[in-house]
């Protein structure tokens, strides 16, 4: 296998290994696109790259919370490196034969198709695993042997031997570590075997710090206000730390960096479109009623005037309509939702046909100054 220079591709001085062996022959389709805007924190990357370079006969198992990046993060890799992946979802009804294959009946020959697991071991492909935690364990077990680096013998294909390509490695994704979800934040997530986490090593990644977050806003939504992006990464992390009521439960639904992402993309996409509404569909309309309100009052002290217009409504119940104003239960309304409905369609309405002036100019001249020592700039 070749090798390639990681201080070339990624230009950085500080990754733990330099160089690092990449198959060669990849079929391009399986290779992902690179995304110039990306933002690579460097201690995770540095884990990745490890892993990748000296896998030692484990998997990687990377776990955090939703939204920060685990799987964006090992596909932005694999496209600086020309690497090949196979990827796969799986859910509570994911079985073993959803890896490695199982029999169907093709222009009425029976024949078998091979999985993303037979197909990543046989290209020498990274294949990963996301939501692994979602799977029933007695499933995953079939893998034990696999995820050692040792060959797989396909019993329904007439006991099949797949021997692994030199470049094949697994990487699995999940919100929690295995051991179940005692927060109920992620529904479904199952105490896997240990057996079976024996054999990955672990990576546990967060957001990235607000320094690192407010690189990755620049980059992704070029020409944003840098006030309006330090004023967003700061709101996310306040709504992180912050309870929800006097016990300081922590807020039915976390604030990811995806969600920043999509915030700060709505105000992009949309400028005169008023932060408090993009708050709401990027985020606040799924939370209870109390955290909207307590979501609502945050946005006014960090965004002002710009954050508090129109911000009656939130947390609110949606109002019911009558004749003439009146509310639904016979009350006359004073106005107020209707005004603000008024002011945010016309603030649509504007930016409907302003040209977007701020075009993409890459990540180099997105992040000349600010990311600090921990982030690797592509």
């Amino acid at each position: 296998m070749p090798k390639v220079s990681l201080d070339r591709i990624f230009t950085s001085k500080r990754l733990c290994v330099r160089e690092i062996e990449v198959p060669g022959g990849q079929d391009r389709s399986r290779i992902p696109a690179i995304d110039r805007s990306y933002v690579f924190p460097l201690p995770f990357l540095n884990q990745v790259l490890l892993y990748l370079a000296c896998p030692l006969h484990d998997c990687l198992y990377v776990s955090g919370p939703s939204g920060c990046g685990k799987t964006t993060m090992a596909l932005q890799v694999a496209a600086r490196l020309g690497w090949g992946v196979e990827q796969l979802t799986l859910c509570g009804k994911s079985e073993s034969a959803d890896l490695i294959g199982h029999a169907a009946l093709r222009r009425g020959e029976l024949v078998y198709e091979y999985g993303p697991l037979v197909r990543a071991m046989r290209q020498g492909e990274i294949l990963i695993l996301n939501e692994i935690d979602l799977m029933p364990p007695s499933d995953l077990a079939a893998l034990n042997d696999v995820l050692e680096g040792k060959p797989l013998v396909i019993t329904q294909n007439c006991g099949e031997l797949v021997v692994p390509a030199p470049g094949f490695r697994v990487i699995a994704t999940a919100n929690t570590k295995g051991l179940g979800d005692a927060m109920g934040f992620y529904s479904g997530a199952r105490v896997l075997n240990q057996a079976f986490l024996d054999r990955f090593r672990f990576v546990e990644i967060g957001y990235p710090d607000a320094r690192t977050e407010t690189a990755i806003v620049s980059t992704a939504c070029p020409g944003l206000d840098e006030e309006l992006a330090a004023n967003l990464v700061r709101l996310a992390g306040e709504l992180r730390h912050a309870g929800s009521d006097q016990n300081g439960a922590a807020l039915s639904a976390p604030f990811s960096t995806r969600v920043l992402l999509r915030i700060a993309s709505l105000k992009h996409a949309c400028p005169h479109l008023p932060v408090h509404r993009a708050i709401e569909t990027g985020y606040s309309l799924r939370l209870p009623d109390t955290e909207r309100e307590y979501v609502a009052r945050l946005c006014a002290d960090i965004f002002g005037n710009d954050g508090q217009d129109g911000f009656g409504a939130m947390g609110k119940s949606a109002p019911r309509h009558g004749r003439n104003g009146d509310g639904g239960d016979g009350e006359a309304g004073d106005g107020t939702e209707a005004r603000d409905d008024a002011e945010a369609q016309d603030g649509t309405q504007e930016c409907a046909g302003q040209d977007d002036e701020a075009r993409p100019q890459g990540a180099e001249a997105a992040q000349q100054d600010g990311q600090g020592e921990d982030v690797a700039q592509d």
